[in-house]
């Protein structure tokens, strides 16, 4: 009886794609900073502001963008990402993710917590706006 080996293609499923690395035979078209930051800036588009949860999960992104806009090595700091698209200082990104992070914080993350859809929205969109030069 013959026996059949599973391919191991690298993937954690058939429909999810590790987007930190490059596939076999690619090269690694941006680095990976660049690649979480676009993926924490996707998380939070779909993060919906009825979500009982959405204050934590809020404040977890803003924690991995600043640590990840800090652990970026200066040397690789990209004056832009996109063609015709300046990116703003690293300062600039973690000065609108502290702006967040302290909102936030004077907001509450407790479950329950009982944000009010125009602050849900500014803190939000404080956030989103340090991470789309990303997507």
């Amino acid at each position: 009886m013959k026996q059949i080996q599973p391919v191991d293609s690298g993937r954690t499923s058939a429909h999810m794609k590790d987007t930190a690395a490059p596939a076999a035979g690619e090269s690694l078209r941006f680095p990976p900073v660049r690649t979480a930051l676009r993926d924490l800036y996707r998380s939070l588009r779909h993060l919906p502001s009825s979500d009982p949860y959405a204050p934590a999960r809020l404040a977890r992104i803003a924690d991995q963008a600043e640590y990840l806009l800090e652990a970026w090595p200066a040397g690789q700091w990209p004056a832009a990402l996109h063609a015709g698209q300046q990116l703003p200082p690293r300062a600039v990104l973690l000065g609108w993710v502290a702006t967040a992070r302290r909102d936030i914080g004077h907001a509450g993350t407790a479950p329950g917590s009982n944000w009010t859809y125009p602050q849900w929205h500014r803190i939000s969109t404080t956030l989103l706006a340090a991470l789309v030069p990303f997507a």
